[in-house]
């Protein structure tokens, strides 16, 4: 498979002129940054993110001999230099390997990638940066090993399961316990799994939970123990994907014990894909090693119809690309890494098919939908196979996340599209919610007013002129303008009316006041603040229609049926138009799509057998059970151990006078700090960034609040500071210790940082916070630890470390506010050195090993750290 020379007729689909757009510099906040991007402006936040994301796990190995031209050092900056990055290291890589004929072969191939990443045409998945990776580049001596299927039953398929599992030490014995004290149990189902009934099952639940173990796999265990199979106590195991063979489709049924242990297994852990047959098994576990990428679709739509030229043009720049990725990529074990060489699996997949198909007016559950997946897939397929021989595994049903995310949230493979209203971010970072392109493309098809849609589905985002609740009837009820102006705001973002007249919005005091709600019920989250002014669940939903959208039957009854069909979300969409489309495109795909089975939490593992049966009958080959996480609420009624039998009791003795003492625990309380308080103001400057600091005393002198001002920052970050000032105050005067804080959040590491200028005490700083908590440290809690410098040693108490005896008397008014003490500290008061308190704690440090542990032995000082005598003082 060679990419032609220039000297061969090549089109320049995505490299030919510049990119259509001029990238934008904009900020993303990333875990460990603010990281400053180069994107394209139409993107949101996520959309960038995700890039980003690919970006950080790029290889940057590159073949022996590599033309400067490639060097990864000169990769254009946009999306942090990601995809001129990757274009680069695979022209790089396909010059070496012999797949790009000449180095202007490869310059094309660079460029072309380059141009198709940047466009948003091709997306591909996550790679390792390093790991097991067959030379590409020499021969090598070992075999591929082969793949194994364990037939379930046998010893290979525990083996298999085993691997799935993890924590397999003593804590993973207490969830045995667990299920062995339901499978022992002698009795009904009903009883012997439950804690309240068999006390034995209660002993073992407190020792897993005692153990570590959450409810929600102790609840698990219970399950697996009536099901009749150990637990894996696996609380974190990173996904695996296991592959097997369950025979028959028909023998997919109750009776079988082999299929209902795959069953639990794969309720379990939700890591555990099941083929049904053979050979579906043996190509996905090569799709599950093979590169992965996608072809947007979508992009190939034009107002003069589908670009074929494009679209096959684009299919085969992806598949040269995997196929190079393949050959010179990492793999996590070295078994994978022989299987993937040896076979050239490749598994590239289509985005955007739902779309194209909504955008068309054509139902997702409709033959002519299933028609046109097929075509793109055997279309996609013909080009791949213009490309050489010897890949075992070509287009396949993509279904990572990300790679959808990248292509901008479009739909993957057999997938439907998630629906008509989709997010839009404007320039300064709002969150709008707006009508998706296919959605307007299926209203101009059916020759609807958008309009009229872009009512029915988002509505009118006002209550002006809406039925049962506008602004006439909230003035009736004692709304003013504020309130009503506050919940039309939050209908930007709102998924109902009750949320936008939520107390947070509208105002607690507004609620408490005027509408006479007590605390109680304001503290109640199921609160409806327009049900208790009086308005009627009709009302609401027929305001909430004309102010949301939601499709409400009366904005649905005036659009067309075809249209609303076509239109229809993912969640609207059974089960059998899913497997309908799976099988259309499974005619043109080298490995089976894997279908994934949702199951809620307090499914059991014969609910997860019957999904698989179902899946099969409908002609599935290959499945993932996926079982939702416990929520969040979610524990066990765990009864306390029963008390055990007593001799009885010695005859009591006469009653005795004694003494009784009663403990009653009292709650934490709030210190209120005096209205007139003291404190100081420090001004200081990080990283050219100005920090003003205000403190508040007790009368003790103990701190009991703080204030942080910013100096021409944004408002949303002096916003973030000022209320996280708020709430460390509200920390202090409940009892929390400043030390606790303080350990917290110095040396926190983010922008803006660097030097600290107008703090004789800490002359640099990672961060803000860094900075308040380390002047927070050295001067209330004598951290002098955290001080860039001896804080003491210009002290003009004399307490410094060895300078003391140089400083002159300092009149007291330098350290006394003379508006708080309203005059009544003398003038004459002045605050004199001591050269022996110096003398003293200077005495206090190891001279060996810095250690501040020492103690006086007769005339000596011994360092309890290193046992150093220290040097006499005095």
């Amino acid at each position: 498979m060679v990419f032609p020379a220039p000297s061969m007729p090549v089109p320049r689909r995505f490299s030919a002129a510049p990119l259509p757009f001029e990238p934008q510099i904009r900020w993303v906040e990333r875990v460990n940054e603010l990281a400053e991007v180069a994107a394209p402006p139409a993107w949101t936040t996520a959309r960038v993110e995700a890039w980003l994301d690919w970006a950080d796990g790029l290889p940057l190995d590159m073949p022996a001999g590599t033309p400067a031209a490639f060097a990864l050092d000169g990769a254009y900056p946009l999306l942090g230099g990601g995809p001129d990055r990757y274009a680069r290291r695979l022209a790089a890589w396909g010059l070496a390997l012999g797949a790009l004929a000449d180095e202007e072969a490869a310059a094309g191939f660079r460029a072309e990638l380059f141009g198709a990443l940047a466009l948003g045409v091709i997306a591909t998945g996550r790679q390792l940066p390093f790991g097991a990776r067959v030379n590409p580049l020499a021969p090598d001596t070992a075999c591929a090993p082969p793949l194994v299927l364990p037939e379930l039953g046998t010893k290979a398929f525990a083996e298999s399961a085993q691997a799935l599992r993890v924590g397999r030490g003593v804590a993973a014995q207490r969830l045995t316990a667990v299920t062995d004290a339901v499978r022992r149990c002698e009795g009904d189902a009903a009883s012997c799994g439950d804690p309240a009934a068999n006390q034995a099952l209660a002993r073992a639940c407190r020792a897993a939970r005692d153990a570590g173990f959450g409810d929600a796999a102790i609840a698990d265990a219970i399950a697996l123990g009536r099901a009749g199979f150990e637990p894996s106590a696996a609380q974190a195991a990173a996904p695996v994907l296991a592959l097997t063979a369950v025979g028959d489709r028909e023998a997919i049924a109750r009776t079988s014990p082999a299929a209902l242990a795959a069953a639990a297994l794969a309720w379990e852990t939700s890591a555990l894909t099941i083929a049904f047959s053979e050979d579906d098994a043996e190509r996905a576990s090569l799709a599950a090693i093979a590169p992965t990428g996608a072809v947007n679709v979508c992009a190939f739509e034009g107002p003069s119809g589908f670009d074929v030229d494009g679209f096959a043009a684009a299919v085969r720049l992806a598949f040269l690309a995997l196929d190079i990725e393949g050959r010179a990529g990492f793999l996590a074990d070295p078994a994978d890494a022989y299987r993937r060489a040896a076979a050239r699996p490749v598994a590239l997949g289509l985005a955007g098919v739902a779309e194209m198909i909504v955008a068309g007016g054509v139902a997702y559950d409709s033959p002519n939908a299933r028609t046109l997946a097929t075509k793109l897939h055997q279309s996609a397929l013909a080009e791949t196979e213009t490309l050489g021989a010897g890949h075992a595994v070509r287009l396949c049903a993509v279904t990572d996340p990300e790679i959808a995310l990248r292509l901008g949230g479009v739909s993957l493979s057999a997938a439907p599209w998630p629906g008509p209203v989709t997010l839009a971010e404007t320039a300064d970072g709002v969150i709008l919610r707006t009508l998706a392109e296919p959605a307007l493309a299926a209203a101009a098809a059916a020759g609807v007013d958008p309009d009229l849609l872009r009512t029915a589905l988002i509505g009118h985002g006002a209550l002006a002129g809406a039925p049962g609740v506008n602004h006439e009837s909230l003035a009736a009820k004692g709304f003013t303008r504020h309130e009503i102006a506050a919940a039309e705001t939050a209908l930007l973002e709102a998924r109902d009316l009750k949320s936008t007249f939520a107390p947070a919005v509208v105002g607690a005091g507004f609620v408490a006041d005027v509408l006479g709600v007590d605390a109680a019920a304001l503290a109640d989250p199921a609160f409806d603040t327009l049900s208790h002014a009086g308005f009627t669940p009709e009302e609401i939903a027929a305001a909430e229609a004309f102010a949301l959208g939601r499709a409400s039957p009366a904005a649905a009854a005036r659009l067309p049926a075809p249209l609303r069909e076509a239109l229809k979300p993912a969640d609207e969409i059974d089960a059998s138009a899913r497997y309908a489309m799976i099988r259309a495109i499974e005619v043109a795909t080298s490995a089976p799509a894997t279908t994934t089975l949702d199951l809620p939490f307090d499914t059991t593992p014969s609910d997860a057998l019957d999904a698989l049966a179902l899946a099969a009958r409908a002609g599935v080959r290959a499945a993932r059970i996926v079982r939702a996480n416990a929520p969040a609420s979610f524990a066990l009624d765990i009864p306390p151990p029963r008390a055990a039998r007593t001799p009885e009791p010695p005859p009591l003795e006469p009653p005795q006078e004694r003494i009784v003492e009663r403990f009653i625990e009292v709650g934490p309380s709030r210190r209120m700090l005096p209205d007139r308080r003291k404190g100081y103001i420090q001004k200081s400057s990080v990283g050219g960034h100005k920090v003003y600091l205000h403190t508040g005393e007790y009368e003790d002198g103990e701190l009991g609040e703080i204030f942080i001002d910013m100096h021409k920052e944004g408002a949303a970050f002096r916003s973030l500071m000022n209320n996280f000032a708020v709430a460390v105050s509200l920390g202090l005067q409940y009892g929390v210790p400043l030390e606790k804080f303080v350990d917290a959040f110095v040396f926190t590491r983010f922008e803006p940082a660097g030097e600290v200028v107008g703090n004789e005490a800490i002359r640099s700083a990672t961060s803000i916070l860094d900075y308040v908590f380390r002047e927070l440290g050295v001067s209330y809690l004598g951290r002098d630890d955290l001080a860039s410098v001896d804080p003491q040693a210009l002290n003009a108490d004399g307490l410094g470390g060895g300078k003391a005896d140089k400083l002159d008397p300092q009149v007291v008014s330098r350290f006394i506010s003379k508006g708080y003490s309203r005059g009544a500290a003398p003038d004459n008061l002045v605050f004199l050195p001591s050269a022996k308190a110096a003398a003293a704690r200077a005495a206090d440090v190891c001279p060996a090993c810095g250690d501040l542990a020492l103690v006086r032995k007769g005339q000596s000082l011994i360092c309890q750290t290193c046992g150093e005598r220290a040097p006499q003082t005095g």
